[in-house]
This record gives C-alpha cells, sequence and structure tokens, in this order.
C-alpha cells in the first residue's frame, strides 16, 4: 500500500503518473521498463522506486488515475435516475463514452492492458468503473419492465453499449488493417444511436427459440 504523499512531493507523482501511463497505453505493461518511465518524467530511477517500489504499482496509479477522470455529466446522471424515454437517453450514454475517449485516448488501451497483462487491476477497474455500469444496467432494466426497449438482459445492453462504441475504432483497424476516419462529434452520436436503438426499440425483431 502507498501511503499518502506530502503536497511537496505531490507534483513529482504526478509526472511519474503522467509518464507511466503514457508508455503503459503506448507499449503494454511487460514491454515498458521503469528506466524508460523514469526518463520520459525526467527523473532518475531511484525516484520513482521511492514513491513506486514495484512497477505495478505504478500501473495501478497511472490507471486509477485515468479511469478516475471519467465521470457522468449531472444531466446524463439525472436523466438515468428519471427513466427519461430511450430516444433521449442512449445519445446522451452515447455521448458521454465517445467524449471520454476522446478527452482520453489512453484509457481505452489501459483497461486493455490491464485486463490482458496486469489481472490484478480488476479490483481498481470495478470501483471506477463499476458505478457507472450499474446505473445503466439499471436504467435498462426499468426501460424493459416498462416496455421502452425490448426484453433484452440489462448487462447484456450495457455492455453492447459501452463495448460497441469503445472498440469501433479497434475493430475496424483489426479487420480492414486501416485506421478509419473518426467521425466528428454530432456524426458519432447519430451513428451509433441510430444502431443501437434499432436493437433496443421494442418493435424489434426478436428471435425465436424454437
Amino acid at each position: 500500500m502507498i501511503g499518502k504523499r506530502s503536497p511537496e512531493k505531490s507534483v513529482t507523482e504526478v509526472r511519474l503518473v503522467e509518464a507511466a501511463a503514457q508508455l503503459f497505453a503506448r507499449q503494454g505493461f511487460k514491454a515498458t521498463t521503469t528506466k524508460e518511465i523514469a526518463q520520459l518524467a525526467d527523473l532518475n530511477e531511484a525516484t520513482l522506486f521511492r514513491y513506486f517500489p514495484r512497477k505495478p504499482d505504478l500501473f495501478m496509479a497511472a490507471l486509477e488515475s485515468y479511469l478516475g477522470r471519467i465521470k457522468l455529466s449531472r444531466d446524463l446522471h439525472a436523466s438515468l435516475g428519471s427513466d427519461d424515454d430511450p430516444m433521449l437517453v442512449v445519445p446522451k450514454i452515447v455521448e458521454f463514452i465517445s467524449s471520454s475517449l476522446t478527452a482520453h485516448p489512453e484509457v481505452r488501451r489501459l483497461l486493455h492492458v490491464a485486463r490482458f497483462e496486469l489481472s490484478e487491476a480488476d479490483t481498481i477497474v470495478r470501483e471506477s468503473l463499476g458505478p457507472i455500469f450499474d446505473l445503466l444496467r439499471g436504467y435498462f432494466k426499468r426501460s424493459a419492465d416498462k416496455g421502452s426497449i425490448c426484453n433484452v438482459e440489462p448487462s447484456c445492453a450495457a455492455l453492447w453499449l459501452l463495448g460497441g462504441v469503445a472498440a469501433h475504432q479497434s475493430f475496424c483497424e483489426l479487420f480492414t488493417s486501416e485506421r478509419p476516419q473518426p467521425l466528428d462529434g454530432n456524426q458519432a452520436i447519430a451513428v451509433y444511436t441510430a444502431l443501437c436503438l434499432h436493437g433496443l426499440r421494442p418493435t424489434a425483431d426478436v428471435i425465436s427459440n424454437s
């Protein structure tokens, strides 16, 4: 457990965390060395280890710092709690995901690294993003109960929306070997919203179990 920092040392810690986030997001956990992080932060490696005795400690701090920047707007939070119509809420959810990834592009890669290279980071991910996921899941469950959307498992709906928007660019690069041109904000919201609502509307065809 890393203890509290004095105000005089907080600037140094921030420099280390920011440098670590950039390198971990770009190179992954295993490929990034503490020496590289210290150099990018314009510090020596001995200083780094005074703050973070283990490299995983530094990754955890970087991940926690960036996930802590992902916040629901008051408007979206209120809409989810008030069970507003999905036609109004889904565009807000899409805007939240899209703007969060645009403002903090390292987040997506850090999450990928956490999941596949450092499983001990799962707790930080759940603590940071779990409350947001729970709000979305609860909203979709109540919407399904009211008939505002089709009878879909609420966790699937929340993950489908979160994952679909977040993974779009990565999958384009994977399957086409090309980096897609980024959609502007309004275009992205319109495209993703139309796709999501098409699947969530109660009039959508339901696959028969027979």
